[in-house]
């Protein structure tokens, strides 16, 4: 049995928004289904347009991985976004729209979750959403895509193939998601305007405090390879750094991590 929660709604989700993220935005576009809000973005979207759904029939995660939507319980948000010109450190955008995600998790008095490099969140070892991006055409303009379990009870991912969890089953009640996707939208805007303009200090450390990896043995297939080693955290191109026993160092930019037990 689904939980009854409210229905996204843009006016509503509008209210809660301070002037500058307004400013910030075109439209809020709210759907009952669609097969992805990344595609809807990529294909009818403009500079500026935030897309939702209730509902998505080909929700998709990295390397093509099928996301899991049930309708009327989870957040599924894309916005498509302009940049003039291309910052030299777009590379990091997933890894801020992470940090973004999990400042609003934090304004919604949720505690404890972390980041998987290089674009999930987590709590307690159990995925709790995930980001991905799309070039449209250009790098100039991208759709950032975020998928968060908000009030999915245990039986509706009966399907899922690893470890998740929900908003709902962390905070004991369900969440608003009206209220959630305004906070994201809050700090995904702040962070997206002054992208060009980011502080890689900063950022390194906002990174560190909410890295699920770091300084834990992780192993990683890059390609064609399987590498085990010790996670240290990421560089400034955004890259997972991983220490070897035999005392070398390598940089990863692309690949699919978990936590050795």
């Amino acid at each position: 049995m689904l939980p009854i929660t409210e229905p996204l709604q843009a006016s509503e989700i509008r209210r809660q928004l301070d002037s500058a993220t307004l400013l910030a935005l075109n439209d809020i576009h709210v759907f009952p289904e669609l097969d992805s809000t990344n595609r809807w973005a990529l294909q009818q979207g403009v500079c500026g347009d935030v897309c939702l759904a209730e509902q998505q029939s080909a929700g998709r995660g990295r390397r093509g991985r099928q996301w899991q939507s049930p309708s009327g319980v989870n957040v599924y948000l894309s916005i498509r976004w302009c940049f003039t010109p291309v910052p030299e450190h777009l590379p990091l955008l997933s890894l801020v729209t992470g940090l973004a995600v999990a400042e609003a998790l934090e304004d919604c008095a949720i505690h404890g979750h972390g980041l998987k490099w290089p674009n999930d969140v987590y709590y307690d070892g159990k995925k709790l959403g995930g980001i991905l991006l799309e070039a449209v055409g250009s790098l100039e303009q991208v759709v950032i895509g975020i998928g968060l379990n908000v009030n999915m009870l245990p039986e509706a991912g009966a399907e899922i193939d690893q470890p998740w969890t929900s908003l709902q089953q962390i905070a004991g009640k369900p969440v608003e998601r009206n209220v959630l996707v305004s906070a994201v939208l809050q700090r995904l805007l702040k962070r997206l305007r002054g992208f060009s303009r980011l502080d890689m200090a900063q950022f390194q450390q906002d990174w560190r405090q909410r890295d699920v990896l770091l300084g834990r043995q992780v192993q990683a297939f890059s390609g064609t390879e399987t590498l085990q080693g010790l996670a240290s955290g990421i560089n400034n191109q955004g890259q997972l750094i991983i220490n070897f026993s035999d005392g070398s160092i390598r940089n990863l930019s692309s690949a699919d991590v978990s936590v050795r037990m």
